[in-house]
């Protein structure tokens, strides 16, 4: 999975023992180097060798080139690159040494296999007769080798002319910084050439109508992709379905990023309220990236819009993530000033400009005094063209923990010695496990109490988001019983960078706004698509796509397999960079263009667009994006007129949301309704301080300054900790902790046996294989089969690992004889073999849920039986129901629960099922043995 590809990914680094002089950004960045180019060389079949190789052919015309700075650049980037595959060679070992494999190890692995052995395609043509492949734009290099190699060949006799069918549109190839090929699919008729006996040409079948859309959003779709039907001419526009109203198309240009959201704020529940049958889940708004996301987000749920952030991406711009991120990488990495500015910025120590900037200067001085005397000239000189960031000498948290002389205010100085004591509390908890320590910053900080205490609209769904990140890091940790803080924070960066390396994350069917990135909604489709920020620098936008000449972790572009269709880099120099950047950003503004073709295709009824002129912050001008532009022509041209059209501002002209914010005080006071309620809270906890002030002071012996104070109290906990530990040791029984992760199995043992449990945890034994739980796991793959839903195997469930000493055959077709012909044999089931992690008391439960049907009122969670006593615990049923309510967003209530004995053919239900309150409760039992 992506998350132990992250993990595993850490501990190689980090194990690594050779020296690294190249490569000196945080560990977090080198593991995700390290990942992407594992990534690349296997999606392109290309060995770490192979790039070595290649790189010492090459290095030679640079080192012989006008040594200007981009050109050392580059050989900068040939060397960080050598110790990069270094590490990658590490990561593959560690992978085979854990005996893992990811997707792209499989496509790899699959692709040489039949390229060295042609009697396995040969095998699955037999197979095989006929082959359709969906989605083939898609495809990686690897992919594509791998199909051509199984379904097509060189001659008749090789597979030439196996009938073969490839359904794909260039025009939606998004996936390309993900290995996808977007030529894939227009080098199709030679990659699969017909038989040389028959039709001489591949045949094409154009699929240009389009049974979603309405025809005025087919038409503005089309008008868009004008120049990627020219990119690829056997591609035509879509055409509505015979029939097919109009639609909706509208647009609107605003004078401000902020007039931007007061406008989404207002049209999505016009939206909602002029539906027929009127569901927020029929409304999806898309953004080209996260950095808008958290302010639309913010404007909806004020006007009382029910909002789903769709993606880990997402969450990670709300600001309560943000503070946790930002903590954990301070924890970190010392030298995590960004980090550690977006602490003392924020809403709870709200450090003023004043003393931030002394701060700084305090930084620097501590780190000039670090370097004086350090070495020579030409040593200074070394370091300055090492690319060494001057960030990672100076470092902020220095500078808070010892701040020196300097004029700080008085309450600066208050401020930052509690954050520096915080942050040492903190930092002795980080060899906790995961989740314990990320719950640990959220307790500490007082990120939840906050939440709780708020009095605005925005608490809940904040307090939601908290949640699930918290899920995000339990599904992280849960995978790996050693991940660890680095890992985790490179996952997070991953996926904030690009917001789409992860998991794709799939909207729940809450009844909710959806909000998520353009790249998540690729395959989906909404009634009303709201597609905000058509902005010039928006979207498109100006960010750069990794290259191999910049980027150490980047697959040299001449080593890919679909190099022909990438910007070539024709000269060593200067000039020849140049070049080769400008033609990197036209085949960028192509990627952007299929982006947005994407976006304007997902409406079935009705695409509304916006843009602005002014950003939040900018002082120069935007204005609609070329995308904005084309759609408003399209409008123009049915005789139609944006609903909102602000004029472009005089050259000249001042951004208004600039003169807006000279007005405001930095640090923000916070609104007066909750700066009332904090300050009524602060007194409240001054007058109990003072109460124990004085009945400390009576049964003291003494007085004691205040650092005297926080010593002895130091003390007393050590000496608690101690005696603690002496009496444990003498203990005749001994007390087991529970793991964080749990099966529901276990939860089970909880309840009814929690002494045997609280043994086995503390000397796990092997169990003896159980011939009846064989049975009943094939009697669940059958379900599995005949339902439809049967999933990809995974490597340790293939064929035949538990077919030795199970049930007879003829047992299990009396069992199958009476699932067919009982009450579940004829309905369809919404899911099967549903997994979940369902957070509860500290601890996350993790399993499978045999089936779930839809029900009038909602659904109905069943669990096979496939024994003949009906012994069940319904405990089981309940984690299970509570599990799927909260994976769907629904009422407990709307969920029914059943065991089904299939030997009986009897379904038994329960009516009082514990909910969320009571099951925490039994997780938080304590589970002791006697010592052995």
């Amino acid at each position: 999975s992506d998350a132990s590809r992250f993990q595993l990914a850490e501990r190689a680094v980090r194990r690594h023992r050779l020296p690294i002089e190249h490569l000196t950004t945080s560990m977090s960045h080198v593991v995700r180097y390290v990942l992407a180019l594992d990534a690349q060389l296997s999606e392109h079949l290309v060995s770490p060798d192979e790039v070595r190789t290649w790189q010492r052919s090459e290095r030679p015309r640079w080192e012989s080139a006008k040594q200007t700075a981009p050109v050392v650049d580059v050989l900068t980037k040939f060397a960080a690159r050598e110790e990069l595959l270094r590490l990658v060679e590490d990561y593959r070992l560690a992978k085979t040494s854990a005996g893992v494999m990811d997707f792209s190890d499989q496509m790899a692995l699959s692709a040489r296999l039949v390229e060295a052995w042609p009697e396995v395609g040969a095998q699955e043509r037999t197979n095989y007769r006929v082959v359709l492949l969906d989605e083939y734009q898609d495809t990686s290099v690897a992919q594509a080798r791998l199909l051509r190699a199984l379904f097509s060949g060189g001659s008749d006799d090789a597979g030439r002319g196996h009938p073969v069918t490839a359904v794909g549109d260039p025009c939606q190839a998004i996936y390309g910084w993900r290995g996808a090929s977007a030529t894939n699919i227009d080098a199709f008729p030679a990659d699969f050439p017909p038989r040389s006996s028959g039709r001489p040409e591949t045949r094409r079948f154009p699929l240009n109508v389009n049974r979603r859309s309405l025809a005025s959003v087919l038409d503005t779709a089309n008008a868009l992709a004008a120049p990627l039907y020219a990119e690829h001419p056997g591609v035509h526009p879509l055409t509505a379905a015979p029939g097919a109203d109009a639609g909706e198309v509208r647009a609107a240009v605003v004078e401000t990023f902020d007039d931007e959201l007061d406008y989404l704020a207002r049209e999505v529940p016009r939206a909602y309220e002029r539906m027929s049958s009127p569901r927020w889940s029929d409304i999806g708004v898309l953004v080209r990236d996260n950095l808008a996301a958290a302010a639309v987000h913010d404007r909806l749920v004020a006007a009382d819009v029910p909002v789903e952030v769709v993606g880990l991406s997402g969450l990670l711009t709300r600001p309560e993530v943000v503070e946790v991120v930002a903590t954990l990488e301070v924890l970190h990495d010392v030298t995590a000033n960004a980090a550690l500015l977006q602490l003392l910025t924020g809403p709870r120590w709200n450090i003023g400009p004043r003393d931030l900037a002394l701060l700084g200067r305090r930084a620097r001085e501590l780190a000039a005094r670090a370097d004086e005397g350090a070495g020579s000239l030409a040593d200074a000189l070394e370091a300055a063209v090492a690319g060494t960031d001057p960030a990672d000498v100076a470092s902020l948290l220095e500078a808070l923990q010892s701040p020196g002389g300097r004029a700080f205010s008085a309450e600066a100085r208050r401020r930052f010695s509690w954050l520096s004591q915080e942050l040492r509390h903190l930092r002795r908890q980080v060899g906790a496990p995961l989740l314990d320590l990320v719950r640990r910053v959220i307790d500490v900080t007082g990120i939840d109490v906050e939440l709780a205490s708020s009095s605005s609209r925005q608490a809940r769904a904040r307090r939601d988001n908290l949640s699930t990140f918290l899920d995000a890091v339990a599904s992280f940790a849960g995978l790996d019983s050693d991940a660890s803080l680095p890992g985790l924070l490179a996952y997070l960066q991953a996926e904030e960078e690009y917001g789409r390396g992860m998991s794709l994350a799939l909207p729940t069917e809450a009844d909710s706004v959806k909000l998520l990135t353009v790249h998540k909604a690729k395959g989906l489709e909404w009634d009303v698509v709201f597609v905000p920020g058509l902005t010039k620098d928006v979207f498109p936008t100006r960010q750069v796509r990794p290259r191999w000449t910049t980027s150490a972790h980047e697959l040299p572009w001449p080593l890919r397999g679909d190099v022909a269709d990438l910007p070539q880099l024709l000269d060593c120099s200067r000039k020849g960079l140049e070049e080769f950047t400008a033609s990197c950003r036209r085949h960028e503004r192509l990627e952007e263009l299929r982006l947005a073709y994407v976006a304007f295709t997902r409406p079935r009824k009705a695409l509304i667009a916006s843009g602005y002129w002014w950003g939040p912050e900018q002082s120069t001008l935007r204005g609609p994006s070329q995308f904005l532009d084309t759609l408003l022509a399209s409008l123009r041209q049915r005789g139609d007129e944006p609903e909102l059209s602000f004029p472009r501002p005089p050259d000249g002209a001042e951004n208004p949301s600039n003169r807006k914010l000279q007005s405001y005080l930095w640090p923000l006071e916070t609104s007066g309704e909750e700066l009332a309620g904090r300050r009524s809270a602060a007194a409240l906890v001054r007058r109990a301080q003072q109460v124990g002030s004085v009945v400390a002071s009576r049964a003291a012996d003494g007085h004691l300054l205040p650092d005297e104070s926080v010593l002895v109290q130091q003390w007393d906990l050590e000496l608690a900790r101690l005696v603690e530990e002496a009496a444990a040791a003498q203990a005749t029984d001994i007390a087991v902790r529970l793991p964080t992760f749990l099966s529901a199995t276990t939860a089970l043992r909880l309840e009814h046996d929690a002494e045997v449990l609280a043994r086995d945890l503390a000397r796990p034994m092997p169990r003896r294989p159980s011939p009846a739980a064989r049975f009943g796991t094939r009697f669940h793959s059958w379900v599995e089969a005949y339902s439809g839903q049967q999933h990809l195997l995974d490597p340790d469930e293939l064929p035949g690992r538990g077919d030795s000493d199970i049930g007879s055959d003829a047992e299990l077709q009396q069992l199958i004889e009476t699932f067919t012909s009982g009450p579940f044999g004829e309905l369809s089931p919404h899911r099967v073999e549903a997994p979940f992690a369902l957070v509860l008391g500290g601890h996350v439960l993790r399993g499978r849920i045999d089936a779930v049907y839809e029900t009038p009122t909602g659904y109905r969670v069943v669990d096979w039986k496939t024994s003949a006593k009906q012994t069940a615990d319904p405990l089981q049923l309940a984690i299970y129901r509570l599990a799927w309510a909260e994976l769907m967003g629904a009422d407990l209530e709307q969920v029914e629960a059943a065991f089904y004995y299939v030997r009986s053919g009897e379904a038994v239900t329960y009516d009082d099922l514990p909910g969320r309150a009571e099951l925490e409760r039994l997780l938080s039992l304590p589970a002791d043995c006697a010592a052995p």
